[in-house]
């Protein structure tokens, strides 16, 4: 059986055009694998129950399956993908004393022939989630690179239609991740997350929470900070009723 990680991590945003806007916080994620959340559940972390920290399937895409991991293949399922899947794991914040706010998970499935595909699931405040299916094709040995247009209303500083480069990069416990916007001529922004997996004992739970407290609050509060900071500098602005044709295959989120 797999067991609960948690995934400590830096996170740096540098944005580049029209005007330079740097910043770096620490948070931390839970690795958790799907296939074995019954046997998870302790005293902090509950699955399906009420804890300190708590997972719900309802807080991850929903396509009319009963649990995470099925909408998840069922997903990967409506992008064309027909091997079986064997094992789904993912990267994501659970809830912190009831409250979640998950601007970006990814979900790794390995198929009965050891092939490992990807689910980027983005989450913006509006309570909506848009998903991108990554096929192994985009793998190396270590991890993938996917580019798409994002068609999602993520940052409202940044037209719909740029194109967002996700690279995911694991060697041994360490995790590496860039999100790169760009427009036809320049890249707008870059999102870099570093960090190590360590085993989710209770120690390192509760030392993980006295280092980012009330961690899912923090990301919702800076990310409306961050906001203003950019409406502050003059940025240009894109209202959420705006360009709707650009805003395809989104879900709701929580519930």
């Amino acid at each position: 059986m797999n067991p609960l990680e948690i995934v400590p991590y830096q996170v740096t945003h540098e944005r580049f055009v029209p005007k330079r806007y740097k910043f770096t916080h620490n948070f931390f994620w839970f690795k958790v694998p799907l296939d074995n959340l019954s046997a998870l559940s302790t005293w902090l972390v509950g699955f399906g129950k009420k804890r300190i920290y708590s997972f719900l399937d309802q807080d991850h895409l929903k396509l009319g399956k009963e649990t995470a991991r099925e909408n998840y293949i069922e997903f990967a399922r409506r992008n064309g993908l027909e091997s079986e899947i064997s094992k789904v794991t993912l990267y994501t914040s659970l809830r912190f004393m009831g409250y979640v706010f998950n601007p970006v998970s990814f979900v790794l499935l390995e198929d009965i022939q050891g092939k490992e595909h990807a689910i980027i699931e983005i989450g913006n405040t509006f309570n909506e989630q848009k998903p991108y299916f990554v096929h192994n094709k985009y793998f190396s040995s270590n991890g993938f690179a996917y580019k798409t247009k994002k068609y999602f209303y993520i940052s409202p500083f940044i037209p719909h239609d740029y194109q967002m480069t996700f690279v995911f990069k694991k060697i041994g416990n360490s995790v590496g991740i860039n999100i790169i916007d760009q427009g036809e001529t320049e890249t707008v922004l870059k999102v870099s997350f570093s960090g190590k997996e360590k085993l989710a004992t209770t120690k390192e739970i509760i030392k993980q929470t006295l280092r980012v407290p009330f961690v899912t609050l923090k990301a919702i509060i800076l990310i409306h900070f961050h906001a203003f900071i950019l409406w502050v500098k003059g940025i240009k602005y894109f209202k959420k009723n705006e360009e709707k044709h650009l805003q395809r295959g989104t879900y709701l989120w929580k519930l």
